[in-house]
C-alpha cells in the first residue's frame, strides 16, 4: 500500500502544469469543492458578471421607482400629491442625454437608462393626466406678479417713480449713491430668483400655460415636437454635415442643459409638499431612488470620471441638496407635523369597485363613494 502511494506521488509531480490534477484525484477531493467546476460550467453563464448586473440595475431602476408611482396613482385614482412637472423634467432631460450620445458617445448602460426613463415617464404622464385633480389646471391656479411690476416696485423704493421727468432730475442725482445701487441690484437679483422659483411652482400660473394645459393633447404635441426638433438638429449637424466645429460646442451645451433641467427636478415636488403640508400621494421609493442616484452620480463624478467640468459637479450637488430637503419634508410632514393639512379641507373622493373582494365593509357602504382624508389609510384598509 505504501508503494502505491509513493508511485502516485511521483506521477503527480511529473504532471504538466496545464493538466488539472483534480481530474485524476477526483476521489481525493471531498466536500463542495468537487461541485464548483460543475456549477461554473452549467449554472453560471460567462456573460453574467458583476458589471452586467450593475449596468442592468442602473438601466432598469426607473421601472421600479416610477412604476410604483404609476401603480399607486391608479389604485387611489388621483394624482394629488404628485407633481406632474416631474414627467416634463425627466422626459426633456432624457431626450437631451440621448441626443448628446449622438455627438459624444458614452456608457451604453446610461443610454439605455435614458431610453427606459422616457418610456416609463410617458406611462406616468398618461396616468397622471387621467387622474389629474382640478387644482393642477391653469384656470384654477393663482396669478403671479409680472416681472416688470416687481422691478418697478423695487425701483420706486430707491429712485424717483419717473426719472424722465425734469422735476425729478435732482432727486434722481441725490439717490445715485453706491449704497442705493448695491441694494437695488441685490433686490433685483432676488426678484429674478423669485420668478425662477415661481416658474417651477405648479401652484402658480405660467407663461403660455406651459405644462398646465387643460387639453391633454397639448402635452403630447409638445413632447413630439421637442423630440423631433432635438434629434433632427443633432443628427444634421453631427452626422449629415459632420460640422465638428459646431458639434462639439453643441454637445457641451446639450449636456449642460440636460444636467440643468434634471437638477430642477425636485423644485416642483418641494412646492407641492409645502402647499399640501402632507406626503400623501408621494411614494417613499421615489425619494429613495432619487437619493441613491444622487450619491452614485456624485461618487462617479468625483472618483470615477476624468476631465469633468465643474458645472457638472455643481448641478449634481445642487440636485442632491434639493433631494435632501424633500427627505426632510417627508420626515417632518409624516411624523412630526400636527397642524392642518390640505386634505383636511379638501377630502379625497375615491371610488373603487374592488372593495367588495378586499375589505369587510358593510353592504351599505359598498354602494357609496368612500371618503378618505388619508391615502395611506385607504391603502392599508385594502389589505386588512
Amino acid at each position: 500500500m505504501g508503494i502505491i502511494h509513493r508511485k502516485w506521488k511521483v506521477v503527480r509531480e511529473e504532471l504538466p502544469n496545464n493538466v488539472n490534477s483534480q481530474e485524476i484525484t477526483n476521489d481525493e477531493v471531498s466536500g463542495y469543492d468537487k461541485y464548483l467546476p460543475k456549477i461554473d460550467q452549467f449554472y453560471i453563464p460567462e456573460w453574467f458578471t458583476m458589471k452586467f448586473l450593475v449596468n442592468n440595475l442602473v438601466s432598469f431602476t426607473p421601472l421600479l421607482s416610477y412604476g410604483s408611482t404609476v401603480w399607486s396613482i391608479r389604485r387611489v385614482q388621483t394624482a394629488m400629491g404628485f407633481s406632474i412637472d416631474i414627467c416634463a423634467t425627466m422626459i426633456i432631460a432624457s431626450v437631451l442625454r440621448i441626443s448628446y450620445y449622438m455627438i459624444t458617445p458614452y456608457e451604453v448602460a446610461l443610454l439605455r437608462q435614458s431610453i427606459v426613463m422616457v418610456f416609463i415617464q410617458l406611462i406616468l404622464l398618461h396616468t397622471s393626466l387621467k387622474y389629474r385633480p382640478e387644482d393642477y389646471i391653469y384656470d384654477n391656479l393663482e396669478e403671479v406678479e409680472r416681472f416688470l411690476e416687481l422691478v418697478h416696485d423695487v425701483w420706486v423704493e430707491y429712485f424717483p417713480s419717473n426719472p424722465f421727468n425734469r422735476s425729478n432730475h435732482r432727486e434722481l442725482v441725490r439717490s445715485l449713491s453706491w449704497k442705493n445701487l448695491a441694494e437695488f441690484s441685490y433686490k433685483i437679483f432676488l426678484v429674478c430668483v423669485y420668478k425662477f422659483l415661481k416658474f417651477f411652482d405648479p401652484n402658480y400660473k405660467r407663461s403660455y400655460q406651459f405644462w398646465q394645459w387643460r387639453d391633454t393633447s397639448q402635452f403630447w404635441k409638445f413632447i413630439v415636437k421637442f423630440i423631433i426638433f432635438q434629434f433632427t438638429l443633432t443628427f444634421i449637424i453631427s452626422k449629415v454635415f459632420s460640422w465638428q466645429s459646431i458639434a462639439r460646442p453643441l454637445g457641451s451645451f446639450i449636456g449642460s442643459l440636460g444636467l440643468l433641467v434634471e437638477a430642477t427636478l425636485p423644485l416642483p415636488q418641494i412646492a407641492i409638499l409645502s402647499k399640501l403640508r402632507s406626503v400623501q400621494g408621494f411614494k417613499l421609493i421615489l425619494l429613495v431612488s432619487w437619493l441613491s442616484g444622487d450619491i452614485l452620480k456624485i461618487t462617479y463624478l468625483i472618483l470615477g470620471a476624468s476631465n469633468i467640468s465643474v458645472i457638472f459637479l455643481f448641478f449634481g450637488l445642487f440636485q442632491m441638496l434639493l433631494d435632501f430637503y424633500i427627505a426632510y419634508q417627508y420626515v417632518y410632514y409624516k411624523y412630526y407635523y400636527k397642524g392642518k393639512t390640505y386634505f383636511d379641507d379638501h377630502p379625497i373622493l375615491i371610488q373603487n369597485e374592488n372593495l367588495i373582494e378586499t375589505s369587510n365593509f358593510t353592504s351599505k357602504r359598498l354602494k357609496e363613494t368612500t371618503v378618505h382624508t388619508d391615502i395611506d389609510d385607504f391603502e392599508l384598509e385594502e389589505f386588512i
